[in-house]
């Protein structure tokens, strides 16, 4: 059932064993679901007995759950039973009650606090010898507190609240609230003119947590908030707007605050939301206040029988686009001020050092220099090049296409981790040339090829989701411009059908610049081709001088040569059965490939919305064959990045005069043309050299973590992850000269497999199992010696502009 409707869960339709759900705002829509669900069981040669089904219902019995138009409630014919429950006489009954109370603990507010002296009793009698435990021993052991306990929660349970469902068009409520009790906050929206809880959430501090030296009421109150907001509702919060209500009043001050390193690490976290949090007292905060001072039962904690059931979230098309916009609108990532930078800076262990020095401007001696680290050490050999401005330290580099300046700012390490993620995992996941390009153009650090190579190299996505690094391919022949919009090459690719019925994408790429427009279709008709080729890039970037395409029926038609004609477009094409002649739109199409295949799952149905910022990412790295981005290669400029409004990236200067800055841009995308050229020309030249190489396997070790090739999605799968997330293990490496391993989960090692060598893909940043006697990990990465002028992206500045030559 998985297998059959998995793309459909939560989207269309909920699915438990052989339990099917199908959920609609509108008649016509659920006739259309409908006829999804019953034509996939007629496919699968599967039946519904009549009798068991019911059709176009306000509301259902699910679960034990009763949903309806107004939300989510329980099942009375469940909970009826709890009102005549007899008391429990042993600790086997008394679990059997916790577990029934816990299944539905989302309805009763302070459900912990409530529950605590029975799970207190549990906890005492259930150890040592729990079995030999007396009923008379149980008796003695339950005390008033505990009968309490037990009829407030019958009484909970028999008039619990309905829960709202949550409408992503409108606003969030947050109340969060702590003490050295514990976590609380309530999740609501105004629905109709009166607020409606959506959840509630509360949880016990860890130990570390409740030491009062370490944690203040302030510190304790940003955890609360951070803990609902990235953990407890994330799902709710992320790309929506939110108001915070808190009875802490310094924390409505978080953005002006000086926070410590822990403090600031769970501020880039929240950074991604978009909230504002209000001031509110103690006494007007009460539902948050009340969960946070729960007396949580220690270390004993009930799981939920059914996670996520009770909470289900009906998708619109609207607000699935409101989503994409509003997580990556700019306004949702963290701002650091110069004042800010230069702060962090002064804090870093490594610049710190430095910082000394510079300050009293002259380098370290030689015994001073013994006392510092490894890292500050490779830091000083940047002095020369160093420059300061506001207050911040940047590395000053020329780029190698003619001598322009770039700023480099020296890059605290408790901003490596927000850099990373917005380059990496926020810029398509792609790989590490890439990644690299664009961390050097803002930042600098030692030791930073390293660790973006460990970054990209350990990305759990980037391994279930991307294959092999393959040889690479040599182009007998070259396709090569010489300017802007000289040739622009077509071609398609189909994905799989998204949720509004798209599956086939128009991609046009210009030769020169590698600017590259991908459009979605319904089809691949010629009328299409010509529609969007006009619309799409005729009208926005002019008409190019060439047309190149492979020979299908659509790209060959008499209407496309009658376009061509008309504009005055030359119109050339590959040769048959050879797609290597259109090799920059083939690659492209394996990139656009990777890009969507790192969606999350939720996202891979709507991949036409995430299109266009697949694209960004693409236009705005630099390629390894210009050493430019194609959006600079195409508009003569970069486009700011929200990672540039973290980093506080110093303004260029303006040239003074309209015609002035004119004639500077004229001579920069000279002199960047002039060096694409070059570079093009001398790809291609590597690529034919390397035509005849293999990509030769590295053997696999025994006790080595490893990833499966997954073939079992059928159909079209050009997105979908190439391994599976089952993480395997070698038990048996082949003698010499033998492929076959033997492999099983690491979950279950019975569970042997034994597959060939290249359907298998070393797991990357995560160690052995530890019960394997001697495991044989992976050699983690040696840091790269940033000292070595050659290896380095850009040129490095001389002592003086005039030594450069």
């Amino acid at each position: 059932m998985e297998r059959l409707f998995g793309d459909q869960q939560c989207q269309s339709l909920l699915l438990y064993l052989d339990d099917i759900i199908v959920f609609s705002s509108s008649v016509d829509q659920h006739l259309a679901r409908l006829e999804v669900v019953l034509s996939r069981l007629q496919r699968e040669g599967l039946k519904a007995k009549l009798s068991k089904c019911a059709f176009f219902k306000k509301e259902v019995h699910y679960l034990g759950h009763v949903i309806s138009s107004e939300g989510v409630s329980t099942d009375p014919g469940k909970v009826e039973a709890v009102a005549q429950w007899p008391r429990p006489t042993n600790v086997s009954e008394l679990r059997s009650f916790l577990g029934f109370a816990s299944y539905y603990r989302r309805f009763v507010e302070g459900f912990a606090k409530l529950a605590a002296p029975l799970h207190r009793l549990v906890a005492q009698l259930a150890s040592p010898k729990p079995l030999k435990r007396s009923a008379r021993e149980f008796a003695e052991a339950w005390s008033a507190e505990c009968q309490c306990s037990f009829e407030g929660l019958k009484g909970k349970l028999t008039t619990a609240p309905v829960l709202a469902y949550a409408d992503f068009s409108l606003p969030f409520i947050l109340e969060v609230d702590a003490s050295h009790g514990g976590l609380g906050a309530v999740l609501s929206q105004e629905q109709q003119g009166k607020v409606r809880p959506i959840a509630y959430g509360s949880r016990s501090l860890r130990p570390t947590e409740r030491n009062t030296t370490n944690y203040s009421s302030m510190k304790l109150e940003f955890l609360a908030l951070k803990w609902a907001m990235t953990e407890k509702f994330r799902e709710y919060l992320l790309g929506h707007k939110c108001v915070v209500f808190t009875d802490n009043n310094p924390l409505s001050y978080l953005t002006s605050a000086k926070l410590g390193a822990m403090e600031q690490r769970w501020a880039a976290q929240v950074a991604a939301f978009d909230f504002e949090i209000k001031y509110r007292s103690g006494k007007s905060n009460r539902n948050a206040d009340a969960l946070s001072r729960q007396n949580f039962p220690g270390t004993v904690e009930v799981q939920e029988l059914c996670p996520g059931v009770a909470v289900p979230v009906v998708l619109q098309q609207a607000a699935q686009v409101e989503l994409v916009a509003q997580v990556n609108q700019v306004t949702s990532f963290p701002c650091s001020s110069v004042s800010d930078m230069g702060a962090q800076q002064v804090v870093d262990p490594v610049i710190g050092e430095l910082l000394v020095f510079w300050r009293r401007k002259s380098p370290p001696t030689p015994e001073e220099r013994k006392k510092l680290s490894k890292l500050a050490i490779i830091l000083f050999r940047q002095w020369d090049r160093l420059v300061e401005t506001d207050g911040v330290l940047y590395r000053r580099v020329f780029r190698p296409d003619g001598g322009e300046e770039v700023f480099q700012v020296l890059l605290p390490a408790v901003m490596k981790h927000e850099v990373l993620t917005q380059l990496h995992q926020q810029h398509g996941h792609q790989g590490v040339e890439r990644t690299s390009q664009l961390v050097r153009q803002r930042c600098y650090g030692p030791g930073m090829s390293a660790d973006i190579a460990r970054w990209c190299q350990e990305c759990e996505r980037c391994q279930c989701a991307k294959g092999f690094p393959t040889a690479p391919g040599s182009f007998m022949g070259h396709l090569l411009a010489a300017r802007p919009n000289e040739i622009l090459a077509l071609d398609f690719t189909v994905l799989e059908p998204s949720r509004a019925g798209l599956e086939n994408v128009l991609v046009m790429t210009d030769i020169f610049t590698k600017y590259t427009l991908a459009v979605p279709t319904r089809d691949q008709r010629a009328e299409t081709v010509a529609q969007v080729l006009v619309v799409e890039w005729f009208c926005k970037f002019g008409v190019p001088g060439r047309i190149h395409s492979d020979q299908g029926r659509n790209f060959e038609s008499t209407l496309i040569q009658q376009l061509c004609s008309l504009y005055g477009v030359e119109k050339s094409r590959t040769t048959p059965y050879h797609p290597a002649g259109n090799g920059q739109c083939e690659r492209f199409n394996r990139t656009l490939h990777d890009l969507l295949r790192t969606l999350p799952l939720s996202k891979k149905g709507d991949w036409p919305f995430c299109l266009p910022q697949a694209l960004f990412a693409y236009n705005t790295t630099p390629h390894q064959a210009t050493g430019e981005s194609p959006h600079f290669l195409m508009f003569g400029q970069e486009p700011r990045l929200p990672v540039d409004f973290l980093l506080g990236r110093v303004q260029e200067p303006f040239a003074g005069s309209v015609h002035r800055w004119i004639l500077e841009q004229q001579d920069r995308l000279q002199v960047a043309f002039k060096g694409a050229r070059e570079r093009l020309g001398a790809a291609a030249d590597r690529r034919k050299a390397r035509h005849d190489l293999q990509v030769k396997e590295a053997p696999l070790k025994e006790g080595q973590l490893v990833y499966l090739r997954d073939y079992s999605v059928r159909g079209r799968c050009k997105i979908q992850d190439l391994w599976s997330s089952v993480v395997y293990q070698v038990l048996r490496a082949p003698k010499e000269g033998g492929p076959v391993y033997t492999i099983a989960p690491t979950t279950d090692l019975s569970k042997v497999k034994q597959v060939h060598r290249s359907l298998l893909k070393a797991l990357i940043g995560q160690d052995p199992p530890l019960e394997l006697p001697d495991p044989l990990g992976i050699e983690p990465l040696q840091p790269l010696e940033e000292e070595h002028d050659e290896e380095d992206l850009f040129v490095l500045v001389p002592e003086t502009p005039q030594d450069r030559g």
